[in-house]
């Protein structure tokens, strides 16, 4: 049996029922047909208009137009339609009774139809009318349902004629006149639903807020939903983008599956919509922390010993590449003649400069801006007085070795003898 106090898990299940539209299954269409025929409180329908209502999808989001301007009272009534017929499915229904459907007939009285084995064939009888709201309201619908209706049961979805406490709520005169009825009609008595009125108002916001604002049961955020013009026709401009899908599309006898199993539902369950989020919200917090560390290491805030590394291993590399002994010596030669050289010189060194870190001419800016390097000034009165080819600003041998040379048939390689290198300046 459903409790008063179900729990979010129960409430997330539901919402993933609520979310689909419902179809009669082909082999209870005769059944159904005569149902309507037998309890429409219309009796000039046509077999045409009859067979467009078994054919038509049943949906919770087809009431969305119930809604009105600060009033949710009529949306609330058919809210709890669908709320009785989970009930049915779940809880109630025992024996030869296969299901119970929503009735295709919204103007019949009936507003559920059991469907029930009778052996050789299905049959498909009345079930409740449903009803719901003030103490006033809910006695008169009792009455005629009694005086004119007998045949159709009724339940009291918010406990008004079932319950102590909402029986406190009838004056002195609605007392006397149910007590009155109670007599004249001592079989007939209204149902009492599992569900309670503030279950209901607490699972109805929930159906509100989920189909409006994507809000389910098991998000931290949480607000109310607005009755207004604006809302409903945003949540009906929403759903009808829906409508039609094969994906949000079922049948009844599904339905009846998956109404079941409510009772069962754990308390951590969570609905394929919310489980999308909370996969979403995952995806979303990975890609802040790596966009973070990855601003960390450009702003040099990352590990700083990893990046230097790797930036060392790459400058000996090139200054081996370029018949350089040193990286040392490659940066204080390249960076003189960079800053030092007139402005022929000085772009010469760039593309110098990017072809060591491997960029071509047409490849964007060059990696290394004159505005962007700073040099003492003895540093410059060295690079001045070193401005000849591969300078140095000491005299040193060196050692025979191999270099890669760019010719116009490729790259080649070859051996180059040792020799002498730089030159004396007596005034470094």
């Amino acid at each position: 049996m459903i409790k008063l106090d179900i729990n979010i898990g129960q409430r997330e299940y539901l919402l993933e029922i609520l979310n689909y539209e419902y179809v009669i299954p082909n082999e209870f269409h005769t059944c159904v047909k005569d149902a309507i025929k037998r309890y429409a409180t219309n009796s000039r329908y046509s077999e045409a208009a009859i067979d467009s209502m078994l054919k038509k999808p049943q949906s919770m989001a087809s009431s969305i137009g119930a809604i009105r301007d600060n009033n949710l009272s009529l949306f609330r009534g058919k809210f709890a339609e669908w709320l009785a017929c989970i009930e049915y499915n779940a809880l109630k229904n025992k024996g030869n009774v296969l299901m119970t459907i929503i009735n295709p007939d919204s103007t019949s009285k009936a507003d559920l139809l059991h469907i029930i084995n009778n052996g050789d064939k299905y049959e498909a009888i009345p079930g409740p009318d449903i009803k719901c709201g003030g103490s006033t309201y809910v006695l008169e619908q009792w009455s005629k349902i009694v005086n004119s209706r007998y045949d159709i049961p009724m339940v009291d979805m918010d406990g008004i004629l079932t319950t102590e406490e909402g029986l406190k709520m009838l004056t002195a005169k609605q007392r006397e006149k149910f007590e009155h009825l109670k007599q004249v009609h001592p079989k007939k008595k209204p149902i009492k639903s599992e569900w309670n009125k503030q279950e209901i108002n607490r699972l109805m916001m929930d159906y509100l807020k989920y189909v409006s604002d994507d809000i389910t049961p098991a998000d931290s955020e949480d607000r109310p939903f607005v009755a207004s013009k604006e809302n409903r026709d945003r949540i009906r401009d929403k759903l009808s983008k829906l409508q039609g899908k094969i994906e949000n599309r079922s049948s009844w006898d599904e339905f009846c599956k998956k109404a079941s199993e409510l009772p069962n539902i754990p308390e951590n369950y969570l609905n394929p919509m919310t489980t999308a989020k909370v996969e979403k919200k995952k995806l979303e917090e990975v890609s802040r922390k790596n966009t973070k560390a990855s601003t960390e290491i450009i702003n040099g805030k990352g590990n700083k010993k990893v990046n230097k590394s790797i930036l060392n291993d790459f400058t000996k590399m090139a200054a081996n590449f370029f018949g350089y002994t040193s990286r040392t010596e490659m940066v204080l030669d390249v960076g003189g003649k960079i800053l030092t050289s007139p402005p022929v010189k000085a772009a010469a060194g760039r593309v110098f400069a990017n072809k060591l870190f491997g960029r071509g001419s047409e490849s964007g800016p060059s990696l290394i801006d004159n505005d962007s390097i700073e040099i003492k000034s003895s540093t410059n009165e060295r690079a001045n007085k070193n401005c000849s080819t591969h300078a140095s600003p000491r005299e040193h041998n060196v050692k025979g070795h191999g270099q890669h040379y760019y010719t116009r048939e490729g790259l080649k390689w070859k051996e180059k003898e040792p020799y002498s290198r730089g030159k004396k300046n007596e005034n470094i």
